[in-house]
């Protein structure tokens, strides 16, 4: 990831762009939520606290807190609630308490809070409180000692928290304690200040494994100018750390580079961490000297890979640039709940381009947009960069947690812009390699089923798609891992995909999917669908996928649709096409719960000359039938007859395979799938 994040610092300051320096240990707030809020505590000038509010997430956001090691942090930090109750009846009192669904029994708290095993702070959250309000805001206020009078309120609180760290974790607790039931005799914030005086825990768990955890920002009553959490302060404070910031060298370095030219100042240092969207915070670069592998070529730590403090402030800097949440689509997208894309060019445009976006890591509440307007609009981004799109380089590569300490790339590629503009041309005609396909799916009105045509898929989606495994009525069977996020971008980009890649996607595709290719042919006939999750967009993209691959190994349409195989396909939908209308008549509309020709499919796939063979004994009374029938689907009967013979036809020129591969099976699906031209 160095390497990348490098080349990027290289492109920002090419074009002038400065991105801000922060201190390594001065780290962003956990991210807030309406599950996971941040308290911001008052501390007033006799050390109690005097006031309590929730932070908003556009609050939070700007702060930060000083951590020089895990878990001991300033003015940010964590801390449990007072009580913990464990009775399932009282939890179910607590969640009617705050969502104001019934008044609050005082009394009753008091019982509970009364009780000597209630109480939820131990001595380990002690050890930790004599850290946070002690040994780190001591060193906090000798960096901060001589500050401007706009930011007294940082050197004030840094000695409140000092005096109150002093009297032990109960002067603290009793502190939080009274504030909390004093507000409650106002009947003040009782909802907000419930989930600081209780933790909900599990009566199955030993307590000091179930304590609970909230976050909280430190702050003074009595600021002047700026209150400790405001973003000028914060901004303040960086600088101070900053202009304190010595690296640790080791020898004389000055005459040495490290990896990419740089001094080597610093390079004993642990890295810099940078917090990142879905990811949390992750390290540039981590090398435990425990692991024995390092060992294998004589070089340990940072010997390994050796970083100087300017190339890490670079590196970091970068990283925070290009995950920016105001650049989410651009610059940087959400894959899943573990994994983060990242896109740039090697010249920054001067208005946005959504690249991230181009390849499917779009926003939440971006889902209308189509692959073609994405694609459109950054080709012509980039064409206004450089008329040569050759001259721009694009750089593309994906972040994933692996567990809860380890992230790695998992996806790293250099492609020309060209290459881009040409791919998403070639990209969308090989989605259109299908026949004329028509899909019964839901509508945007509940209830309403609508006829669809195939959608043309993003590369992120190829990876979805593929992984959820279909049952053969059609519903959902799961899913499975077999094909990574990253293998649809390189099916978009990657010139030498066919060769590699396409065989092993079809394969997956053939097994998962063959299910809802099978539904797809079935529910034309109901006038009911399933509805399952999901079930709609797969509809829509897996023929588009299904083309595309084809498309990627040299089969076009105007091969395969006279090929054996597409012609034993549509002749199975034919099959259920006229066993339908004979139900529809004969049977009064009563249809079996599989109809002739979807009964056949899975044989076909397996064995085409005897499900011929069988269709052949099969379809005998229904042929019969439509010769003779003189209602008003007579018409579409004899249409039946017609394309039979047709189809016939063609077949008796072609040699029946024995057994079909993978591309014969595709084009199978495809058949069974097609509708009928226009004119028919």
């Amino acid at each position: 990831m160095l390497n990348e994040l490098y080349h990027l610092s290289t492109v920002l300051k090419r074009e002038g762009i400065s991105p801000p320096e922060w201190h390594k240990d001065f780290k962003p707030l956990p991210n807030v939520s309406a599950k996971s809020p941040c308290y911001r505590l008052f501390i007033g000038s006799d050390c109690s606290v005097t006031g309590v509010e929730a932070l908003s997430k556009e609050q939070a956001a700007p702060l930060r807190k000083w951590e020089v090691s895990n878990g001991s942090s300033f003015p940010g930090f964590n801390i449990q609630p007072l009580y913990r109750v464990t009775d399932e009846d009282g939890k179910k009192l607590l969640k009617k308490w705050r969502d104001g669904k019934a008044p609050v029994d005082l009394g009753l708290i008091r019982a509970w809070c009364s009780d000597a095993n209630a109480k939820n702070w131990d001595e380990k959250l002690g050890k930790k409180m004599n850290r946070c309000l002690g040994v780190v805001p001591r060193e906090f206020l000798e960096i901060c000692s001589t500050v401007q009078s706009d930011f007294e309120a940082v050197k004030s609180l840094c000695e409140r928290a000092i005096e109150l760290g002093n009297g032990g974790l109960d002067k603290f607790f009793r502190t939080l304690d009274t504030f909390v039931w004093e507000s409650f005799e106002r009947g003040e914030h009782v909802a907000l200040l419930l989930s600081i005086l209780i933790h909900e825990g599990s009566s199955t768990r030993k307590p000091e494994n179930d304590r609970g955890s909230l976050s909280v920002f430190f702050d003074v009553p009595d600021w002047k100018e700026y209150p400790v959490a405001h973003e000028k302060t914060i901004k303040y404070i960086n600088v101070r750390l900053l202009d304190q910031a010595r690296p640790n060298g080791t020898g004389d370095e000055s005459a040495n580079e490290d990896a990419f030219g740089l001094g080597l100042e610093g390079r004993e240092d642990k890295l810099p961490e940078v917090k990142l969207p879905v990811l949390g915070g992750i390290k540039l670069r981590a090398m435990f000297s425990e692991i024995p592998c390092q060992y294998r070529y004589g070089t340990i730590d940072s010997g390994s890979y050796p970083i100087g403090a300017e190339s890490r402030k670079r590196a970091k800097g970068a990283l925070e640039w290009l995950k920016d949440e105001s650049r989410e689509g651009e610059t940087w997208g959400r894959v899943d709940g573990r994994e983060v894309l990242f896109a740039y060019p090697s010249i920054v445009p001067g208005r946005p381009l959504k690249l991230a976006s181009c390849f499917g890591a779009r926003k939440e509440d971006d889902i209308e947009a189509r692959f073609a307007d994405y694609a459109k609009d950054v080709v012509k981004c980039l064409q206004a960069i450089s008329p040569s799109l050759k001259a721009i380089e694009l750089r593309v590569f994906s972040l994933r947690k692996m567990d809860k300490a380890r992230t790695k790339v998992v996806f790293h590629r250099n492609y020309s812009a060209q290459r881009l503009a040409d791919a998403a041309r070639e990209w969308q005609q090989g989605c259109a390699n299908t026949p004329r396909i028509r899909i019964k799916a839901w509508g945007e009105e509940k209830g309403k089923v609508i006829v669809a045509e195939p959608e043309v898929p993003f590369p992120l989606q190829i990876a979805d798609c593929l992984n959820r495994v279909w049952k053969l009525d059609g519903g959902n069977g799961g899913e499975v891992k077999s094909v990574p996020k990253s293998s649809g971008i390189e099916l978009l980009l990657d010139e030498s995909v066919a060769i590699h890649k396409v065989p092993h996607l079809l394969a997956v595709l053939l097994q998962n999917g063959k299910g809802l290719f099978f539904s797809l042919g079935k529910v034309l006939h109901l006038d009911n669908i399933v509805d399952v999750k999901g079930l709609n967009k797969h509809k829509q993209l897996m023929p588009a996928i299904l083309g595309l691959l084809l498309w990627k190994v040299g089969i076009g349409k105007e091969t395969y649709m006279e090929d054996s195989s597409y012609l034993i396909g549509r002749m199975l939908k034919f099959a259920d096409e006229l066993h339908a209308v004979y139900c529809k008549e004969v049977r009064k509309g009563s249809l079996p719960p599989q109809l002739l020709g979807n009964g056949l499919m899975a044989a076909a796939l397996d064995s085409p000359v005897q499900a011929i063979a069988q269709l052949a004994l099969r379809i005998a009374p229904y042929l019969g039938w439509a010769r003779t029938n003189s209602t008003d689907s007579a018409g579409l009967s004899r249409f039946f007859l017609k394309e039979f013979s047709l189809i016939e036809g063609k077949l008796h020129k072609l040699t029946l395979p024995a057994r079909l591969n993978d591309a014969a099976k595709a084009q199978l699906l495809l058949g069974y799938i097609s509708a009928s031209s226009q004119n028919e």
